[in-house]
């Protein structure tokens, strides 16, 4: 079977199915990521998160700035935020600056916050 010709019509760097950026649990990462679709953490994160949405799941923590159009905290996060869309679950303990459009938290939600409306 030539591997070559199975996969040629298929382009997995700009495929939208795959756009999809995954930490996962026990991962560290330092630095910068951008992604044109989703990044979902469950690790470690210390720096900028860019994306159309950023997803902190229960295990994850991100330590530092996140800039996207939807955000969902189920876990930790720390820092600065400016999103169109902030969702913050039960679980999440979030502590920092939010700069948003439209916000929703759930009860039980752990914040330390400042909010700014955009």
């Amino acid at each position: 079977m030539n591997v070559r010709s199975k996969f040629s019509d298929f382009d997995f760097l700009t495929n939208p199915a795959g756009s999809s950026t995954v930490i996962a649990n026990g991962s560290t990462i330092e630095g910068r990521i951008t992604a044109p679709g989703t990044i979902s953490v469950s690790g470690y994160v210390k720096g900028e998160l860019n994306a159309s949405e950023v997803v902190i799941d229960k295990e994850g923590l991100v330590n530092g700035s996140i800039f996207a159009e939807h955000l969902i905290i189920i876990g930790k996060f720390e820092g600065e935020v400016s999103a169109n869309k902030i969702t913050v679950a039960s679980t999440a303990s979030v502590k920092g600056h939010l700069s948003y459009k439209r916000v929703a938290i759930d009860n039980g939600a752990l914040l330390d916050v400042n909010f700014h409306k955009i």
